[in-house]
């Protein structure tokens, strides 16, 4: 009877850990996503993106201060009190962070196609520690009315871009609070 009952312990605590780390995978594996569409998507000026993101982990720090604080336990010091509202407050960065990105392209009111002018610069937008992509392409957003930059290479503008072409044909998702940009292509104005 000893040993099923350390079995069960076993399984259990194996379990819990599995569920755990499939969790966080999942949870990385949203964050290198929404981080990509991030690139991607142009917002309204009027959408306050850092101050929702900075409100929102706020409150989820206040949440686990005051769980922190009224929860039974006997070390409830200044420090224990910092540390639970800190880590409430990095929850919640990372769980609002990109939100509008997402939510740009998750649900689109209309998907739409429009005329735009360009300017392709050398070197593209910064990647990180990666450096900078070989190339970066402006366009004007006409939902938004503001101006994107999208990576690509010497490559790509050798074989899409010919003499004379003075426009881009965008496609994008837009909804009321911002544009994803699907694709572009080079065209005769």
């Amino acid at each position: 009877m000893n040993k099923s009952y350390y079995f069960e312990n076993k399984y259990k605590k194996w379990s819990i850990t599995a569920v755990t780390l499939i969790i966080a995978g999942l949870w990385c594996w949203y964050m290198l996503w929404a981080s990509s569409l991030s690139h991607k998507t142009i917002l309204q000026k009027s959408i306050p993106e850092w101050l929702t993101y900075i409100s929102f982990s706020i409150l989820m720090g206040s949440f686990s201060f005051i769980y922190a604080f009224y929860r039974r336990t006997f070390n409830k010091t200044l420090k224990y009190l910092s540390n639970a509202f800190l880590g409430g407050f990095s929850l919640g960065l990372l769980l609002s962070l990109n939100c509008y990105d997402v939510y740009v392209y998750l649900f689109p009111d209309n998907i739409i196609g429009y005329e735009s002018e360009y300017e392709v610069v050398f070197p593209g937008p910064s990647r990180g520690k990666h450096g900078h992509c070989e190339a970066g392409i402006w366009i004007k957003d006409q939902n938004t009315t503001r101006w994107i930059q999208l990576c690509t290479n010497k490559e790509y503008l050798r074989s899409h871009r010919k003499q004379g072409m003075t426009g881009v044909w965008v496609t994008a998702r837009v909804n009321k609070i911002g544009t994803y940009i699907v694709n572009y292509e080079f065209i005769y104005r």
